[in-house]
């Protein structure tokens, strides 16, 4: 019988543990690091058109209204009757147009009953004098002990003499203004515009203040009023350019500057229209109004609803695309950005740089990215395969220190975020820490041994 020799077998065995090994190699310093990465919380990404301000779609963009730079009011004597108005809600108003007038019948009775009151002090006063030069003729012809009685009427006299001149000046004045009553007893617009409203009954506003009786919207001059929430007023500053868009007509633009901003919430949450600012809409926050002075009025209209956009400092974008350095990371082979690839996780993308911008710390790009990548800010821990998303409210929130929470500051329930051990492990802090012995090295040995039982590196650890 011829003798079979084993040393197939022995190769084909070797062939089997260099594969094996091979594959636990593979396993161990790529695949678990890649499969590491792409179970890892995902990574924010944002639109680069977005960064370098291509996109105005989310650029802030709040809600106006043109109105007049200026509201006159024209509020009504209480003490006098009005007897008619001229004028209602939408009538269009020029400077010396009667408005309304007062009731001079009424006013004509209290004239002549002031002049008869004034004329009965000024008989008073005459009846007084009188009185006191008799007085004074009386006490001449008195003996010594009646001096002194005689006076103290004089006195007296004198003093009732100063009270009614007083009364007749008073009552002079009254006169004089309910003269100039009846001289304008009509009362005319100061301005050019539109009347806003007419209270012929007595009304307050939304704080308890008493409206005018009649409003009347200048038309000379224009201005917007916007409204802001209390979540991003602060993007806003007095004296800030701004871009006037149409709402109806994208090609229609005018500029301005902020010219106030009101410290005091508005009582209308409206303000005729909806806020457009990213999350700012719907959120349950305080309103403010500002108020923008326009440089041009051209094709402007009364009431007109428009967008208001303010200058974030970006300028005219130059040409090309310009990338903010804080994106951009430099290693030995050269510059490289974090991009979201096509299957939605993240590479490290190598970009060719320009110009440098000194004064706005920002690179030109002139290869390996366009306006329709996405893209992150490198950071420590990031690594390729991550997953992406673009969708904030995805993103775990970060810990105190910076890192994700991962099931309550432990990792697989074991160690925690600061070092500590679970007491769910049931080991105390003693036997956690092995004495150094010398056999340590042995138990390591035999524990890594037991671990490969069974498996294809067996062969190999034994």
């Amino acid at each position: 019988m011829k003798h079979t020799s084993k040393k197939p077998l022995w190769i084909a065995l070797a062939c089997i543990l260099v594969v094996a090994a091979a594959a636990f190699c593979l396993w161990f310093f790529w695949l678990r690091n890649l499969w590491g990465a792409a179970s890892a919380s995902p990574v924010y990404v944002e639109s680069v058109a977005d960064i370098t301000g291509i996109n105005t779609g989310d650029t802030p963009r709040f809600s106006g209204v043109v109105e007049p730079q200026a509201t006159y009011e024209i509020k009504k004597d209480d003490t006098k009757t009005v007897a008619e108005i001229y004028v209602s809600e939408g009538d269009q108003v020029t400077p010396g147009d009667a408005l309304f007038r007062y009731d001079t019948e009424e006013m004509q009775m209290s004239l002549d009953q002031a002049e008869l009151d004034l004329e009965s002090i000024s008989n008073t006063i005459t009846t007084l004098e009188n009185q006191k030069d008799d007085l004074e003729k009386e006490k001449k012809q008195a003996s010594k002990d009646e001096q002194y009685s005689y006076t103290v009427q004089i006195q007296a006299v004198e003093l009732q003499i100063k009270t009614e001149e007083y009364n007749a000046e008073t009552k002079e004045q009254e006169i004089d203004k309910l003269e100039e009553s009846l001289q304008n007893a009509e009362v005319y617009s100061e301005v050019e515009g539109v009347v806003k409203e007419v209270n012929e009954t007595p009304a307050t506003d939304a704080n308890g203040q008493p409206k005018p009786f009649i409003s009347v919207l200048s038309s000379g001059q224009f201005r917007v009023k916007g409204t802001v929430s209390e979540l991003n007023i602060g993007s806003l500053y007095q004296g800030q350019a701004v871009t006037i868009h149409s709402r109806v007509d994208d090609t229609q633009v005018w500029q301005g500057v902020i010219e106030t901003i009101e410290t005091e919430p508005t009582d209308d949450t409206t303000n005729g229209g909806v806020i457009y600012y990213g999350v700012d809409s719907g959120q349950q926050s305080s309103k403010y109004n500002f108020y923008v002075t326009l440089s041009s009025l051209d094709g402007l209209i009364l009431g007109q609803h428009v967008y208001i956009q303010p200058d974030m400092g970006l300028g005219d974008l130059p040409e090309g695309l310009w990338l903010p350095a804080f994106y951009i990371a430099h290693d030995d082979d050269g510059s490289y950005v974090w991009a979201q690839n096509d299957q939605g996780a993240l590479e490290k993308r190598a970009v060719i740089l320009g110009e440098y911008d000194s004064d706005n710390d920002r690179y030109q790009i002139e290869s390996g990215l366009t306006e329709d990548d996405y893209i992150t800010m490198p950071t420590e821990g990031l690594e390729e395969g991550n997953p992406t998303t673009s969708d904030i409210t995805q993103v775990a929130p970060e810990g105190p220190a910076g890192d994700s929470a991962v099931d309550g500051g432990t990792a697989d329930g074991g160690v925690m975020d600061d070092g500590m051990v679970d007491p769910g492990m049931g080991v105390t802090m003693e036997e956690s820490v092995p004495e150094d012995t010398g056999d340590s090295t042995d138990a390591a040995e035999d524990a890594a041994s037991d671990s490969l039982e069974g498996s294809p590196m067996e062969g190999l650890a034994r």
